[in-house]
């Protein structure tokens, strides 16, 4: 279904970090480098700091070596406001049309009661459809929201398609290593990737606890 396209693969923080840790995981498996950065006046207002480096917060549009249709996009946080959201967004979307992207996926979590371990949903019927066809049941009803919502509403504005890929997550853990590898071996069947998984496999770890049974619906 992405035969020819040349996609933006985005995951912004959120639930469980699912959407960040899975971005940043194929950034790495697929030797992206750096083509742009975001700055915005509504991240939050403080630095990042490593190996005694300090950096604003941003979010950064990655290209991959080995994959040249693919882009990525992952960042720090996500804007404290609605109107700070909607224009990061827009500016994100302005700079990955002008690359030549055709595809936004992007990658969150999925809190609520469902049997399934991912969900998507796309802009257009015909790209539900094609998702529905790669094996992936589609969320029926509800909202996404923040930017990982946004960057795939608006891809349309720019004449891109859009998509949104969701692990279900308790939403209890700070990292929901579990509901990331499920979107990762999901994004892997859609492309035919070969990709190495055995380093963060190692790491899962079953929870102690049940899920709750009744949780409030957030996808994000």
């Amino acid at each position: 279904m992405f035969e020819s396209r040349v996609v933006c693969i985005c995951g912004l923080p959120g639930i469980g970090s699912v959407g960040k840790v899975a971005a940043e995981y194929f950034s790495t498996a697929l030797g992206c480098s750096s083509v742009r950065t975001f700055f915005s006046h509504s991240l939050p207002p403080q630095v990042t700091v490593s190996a005694g480096r300090a950096e604003l917060m941003h979010a950064e549009l990655l290209h991959s070596r080995d994959k040249e249709r693919i882009f990525v996009l992952s960042g720090d946080a996500q804007p404290l406001n609605v109107l700070g959201m909607h224009g990061l967004a827009g500016e994100i979307l302005q700079a990955i049309k002008s690359e030549g992207v055709t595809d936004v996926i992007t990658l969150a979590a999925f809190v609520g009661e469902t049997a399934e371990s991912i969900l998507g949903t796309a802009t257009d019927l015909e790209s539900a459809m094609l998702l529905q066809d790669a094996g992936v049941p589609l969320l029926r009803s509800g909202a996404i929201g923040g930017m990982n919502g946004l960057l795939a509403g608006m891809a349309p504005l720019y004449r891109m398609r859009g998509f949104c890929l969701l692990g279900t997550s308790s939403g209890t853990d700070l990292v929901d290593i579990p509901a990331t590898m499920n979107l990762l071996y999901a994004m892997r069947d859609l492309f035919d990737l070969e990709l190495d998984f055995s380093l963060m496999e190692s790491v899962l770890i079953e929870p102690d606890e049940p899920a709750p049974e009744e949780v409030d619906m957030n996808y994000c």
